[in-house]
């Protein structure tokens, strides 16, 4: 037997009880086959199907996931891992069995702040060195072109970055193309850590619990939704006068986070299906302001966490389809970028987003820029929020995992959405209505290219608290009210069904459908 099968296979017998278990599983829930939408064009994404049994693994632990990617890996005893070839793009399926957690070091050892930690880090001194009353207050960090402040720099922020760099070359494990990977039974979760598809082509991922991809050093960006006029706040200006006037009594400024749970970047004919998605036991609410005001309040969280599910640069003809998205904030960017080029994704990003069901998600569900993306079939629950500048500046009470907004309609997207069903409560002084389905984040029509392009949505059988909406109409008027240009009919660009079948569930079907079969574990 080769070198390299010895590694994950069992001893003869065992190996052959295993793969026969393996079978049967398969023979339930085929390994990679059926994938539909976007992923069914630009011929198919069968993942693994098909593998040879020395390329079909069963894995436990981080070391056997890495080594079943990457044959010629070497894990160092601190978690970190070196591999000259990269993920192997030979057809493999690779079963994942019980928890992983890719928080480990090379002996199995758990990792946590201490372990990742740069000498030069420490959260509380980052706190003092770049809070608004100190950095955005010193006229030496502010940038008078953008009339916003500079991003943090100096030794702490280096320092935090490097402690970023820790923790990421142990937890994001990259896949390679060819490749499945399958939950085994109802309870394959992998925990504390990032697959990461980046520059692939023709991956399945299906059937397992993402939890917790945690972000033990965020980062401070005063720039991001900063503004000196919208809304208008009391001693809010350009230029410093005192501790009472200037720049650092200006909204805004965010924590931002590294890791995703599944990071697909650059990558083609992508299928996530039958997965769950939660952020665990260490839910952003958690993580308070630590700011004085107006830097307080819900949007001023030290959030830990990113994306669930993000779709970034070229990727393309990818299907996000009958997970589970719970409990989590920020959940799936399709396009990163607002600027229309071809490596953030304009021409590609054709994605469709079907039959999820989003439990006290918050926002991005989808976020869109630029792409063809088809959104149908999913039933979103949650308790209404604020956001932005209706947000309270009090953290009390500290809102868990409130719903901000459906479907957020970015730069040129072309979104056609059918048959979604909300069901939105009311928050404490927070009255639901159709604001909760969308949001709009397009700006002005603009030129790519010499030709003018526009931002596209349509709508159909939308549901909201047991009534039939329209998103498109309620866009409309919220863009007449913001001075942004009308959106463009998507029927007039692309109609899905020109360039895939597939199965459109009635409205009132798609609650109770989402609930029984989303999810790990129900394949």
């Amino acid at each position: 037997m080769h070198k390299k099968v010895q590694r994950f296979m069992l001893a003869p017998m065992v190996a052959a009880m295993a793969l026969a278990a393996t079978s049967a599983f398969a023979a339930k829930t085929p390994d990679s086959l059926g994938a539909y939408g976007w992923a069914a064009t630009n011929g198919g994404t069968t993942g693994g199907h098909g593998a040879a049994a020395a390329q079909t693994y069963t894995v436990t632990t981080r070391a056997q996931l890495i080594k079943a990617l990457m044959p010629d890996a070497v894990i160092a005893a601190n978690g970190t891992f070196t591999s000259a070839a990269g993920p192997d793009a030979t057809k493999k399926i690779i079963y994942v069995k019980g928890k992983i957690n890719l928080s480990h070091d090379g002996s199995g050892r758990e990792l946590k702040y201490e372990h990742f930690k740069d000498p030069g880090y420490d959260f509380d001194a980052y706190v003092a060195a770049y809070k608004p009353s100190v950095w955005t207050a010193n006229p030496a960090n502010w940038n008078a072109t953008t009339n916003r402040p500079l991003l943090p720099s100096g030794p702490i922020e280096d320092a935090r970055k490097r402690s970023s760099a820790n923790q990421a070359a142990v937890i994001v494990i990259p896949v390679g193309s060819n490749t499945s990977i399958i939950g085994v039974g109802s309870d394959a979760r992998i925990i504390n850590g990032t697959l990461r598809v980046d520059g692939k082509t023709n991956v399945v991922i299906r059937n397992i619990t993402f939890e917790d991809a945690f972000d033990h050093f965020p980062e401070w960006d005063p720039t991001d939704s900063f503004s000196l006029t919208t809304p208008a706040s009391p001693g809010c200006q350009a230029t410093y006068v005192d501790a009472s006037t200037g720049p650092q009594k200006c909204p805004g400024g965010r924590w931002n986070t590294e890791f995703d749970m599944v990071a697909i970047h650059n990558s083609k004919n992508v299928w996530v299906d039958h997965c769950t998605f939660d952020d665990g036991g260490r839910d952003d609410w958690k993580y308070p302001s630590v700011f004085e005001a107006p830097h307080r309040g819900v949007d001023y969280l030290v959030v830990r966490h990113d994306g669930a599910v993000d779709v970034t640069g070229t990727s393309d003809f990818v299907t996000i389809s009958s997970n589970v998205f719970e409990n989590h904030d920020k959940t799936n960017l399709l396009g990163s970028s607002n600027t229309a080029t071809a490596a953030n994704g304009w021409g590609a990003l054709s994605i469709t987003v079907a039959n999820n069901w989003y439990e006290n998600a918050g926002q991005r569900l989808p976020r869109v820029r630029f792409g063809k993306v088809h959104v149908y079939n999913n039933f979103f629950f949650g308790t209404a929020g604020y956001l932005g500048q209706y947000a309270p500046m009090s953290d009390q009470p500290m809102p868990k995992n409130r719903f901000l907004y459906g479907i957020g309609i970015g730069n040129f997207a072309k979104i056609y959405a059918e048959n979604n069903v909300y069901e939105i409560k009311g928050g404490a002084g927070v009255t639901v209505d159709d604001s909760v389905m969308f949001f709009n984040w397009y700006g002005a029509n603009a030129a790519v290219g010499g030709v003018t392009q526009y931002t596209y949505f349509y709508d159909s059988g939308t549901i909201l608290n047991g009534q039939p909406r329209s998103i498109t109409a309620a866009a409309q008027a919220t863009a007449v009210t913001q001075g942004k240009p009308a959106l463009v009919d998507t029927n007039t660009i692309w109609v899905p069904s020109q360039t895939y079948n597939y199965t459109l569930l009635p409205s009132n079907q798609v609650k109770a459908t989402a609930k029984a079969k989303a999810g790990a574990g129900r394949l």
